[in-house]
């Protein structure tokens, strides 16, 4: 496979705002059995729903469902409503020239360690970007929900891209600007919905003309995410938030591998990344037929074998 021309790159980095394009994977299966731990597959997916709302302080219509990790079935299906934010003090905003179709869209699913689920969304109208999160009250298994507006972005075209969950009520995110580098490191309270920079953990800088996607946590603490270049194939890369440069006294980056399948390397970024309680790093990709699917990821070679289709935007594992 080839890779992307470096002239493709913005357009590859905007259409991924409402689709993901395949990355040439094929329909060869690795067989993997159920979660016999407790552990539930969760998937999130954005039902397109037409309904006029306040897409600032409303979030967007999402679809909860648990999943059977070996084929992909849907085992039960919650709506979340459109839901009024807690706190409907106003975000940036900037008339822009050109006016597109207002869009929502689900830009991750996290796992918040007490049983409960973190959605993140984001909302596109002619005059911002406006960026929610959906939480899970309860147990995510039978939730109620409630919806908190990203407060404290620079701009109105800000938007939050992923995030995972650290402990202390603290929200790591990647941060970019209509999904598009420049990207940087964010802090959201999630008590309050507000973002702060990252230099309270001395997170470092990103490189600028780079995507940065898909956070997430293995069991020992490393975090790990995608970095895509102009050539479209994403690298796996990890932080440790106690190991930091003696230099700068930042957190270190490290680049591990190129993401792959059956030798070749992918050529897009995968739409996901999360590990299950085994320390298994799962992705979710489009195959050769355009479905979304379920692949297992080597940490060590970045190496996908394929699980089954799942028809979800994004997903997670919670006990």
């Amino acid at each position: 496979m080839s890779p992307l021309k470096r002239r493709q790159f913005g357009q590859l980095a905007a259409a991924s705002l409402t689709s993901t394009v395949v990355v040439g994977l094929s329909s060869k299966t690795l067989a993997q059995s159920t979660a016999s731990n407790g552990e539930t597959l969760y998937g999130v997916k954005n039902p397109n729903s037409s309904s006029a709302r306040d897409r600032e302080n409303q979030s967007p219509l999402v679809e909860l469902n648990t999943v059977e990790q070996s084929t992909g079935n849907v085992l039960s299906k919650t709506n979340a409503p459109a839901l009024s934010v807690e706190d409907t003090s106003p975000a940036p905003k900037k008339s822009k020239a050109i006016s597109l179709p207002e869009t929502d869209r689900i830009t991750k699913l996290a796992a918040l360690g007490d049983g409960n689920l973190v959605i993140s969304t984001v909302s596109y109208t002619k005059d911002a970007y406006f960026n929610h999160l959906i939480f899970t009250v309860g147990s995510a298994k039978n939730p109620t929900f409630k919806s908190k507006k990203v407060l404290g972005l620079a701009d109105s075209d800000k938007t939050v891209e992923s995030l995972l969950s650290l402990s202390k009520n603290q929200l790591l995110c990647l941060v970019g600007n209509q999904g598009i580098p420049p990207f940087f490191f964010g802090i959201i309270d999630s008590t309050t919905g507000k973002i702060s920079s990252g230099d309270s953990l001395d997170l470092p800088p990103l490189m600028s003309g780079k995507r940065y996607s898909n956070l997430c946590q293995d069991a020992k603490g490393n975090i790990f995410a995608t970095e895509t270049s102009s050539e479209g194939i994403p690298i796996l890369i990890s932080i440790n938030l106690q190991e930091k440069a003696t230099i700068t006294g930042k957190v270190k980056i490290k680049r591990l591998t190129p993401l792959s399948f059956e030798g070749s390397p992918l050529v897009n970024d995968v739409k996901d990344l999360n590990f299950s309680s085994s320390n298994q790093l799962y992705a979710l990709a489009k195959d050769n037929s355009g479905k979304n699917t379920l692949f297992t990821v080597d940490v060590n070679n970045g190496k996908l074998a394929k699980v089954t289709n799942l028809e979800v935007d994004k997903f997670a594992f919670s006990s």
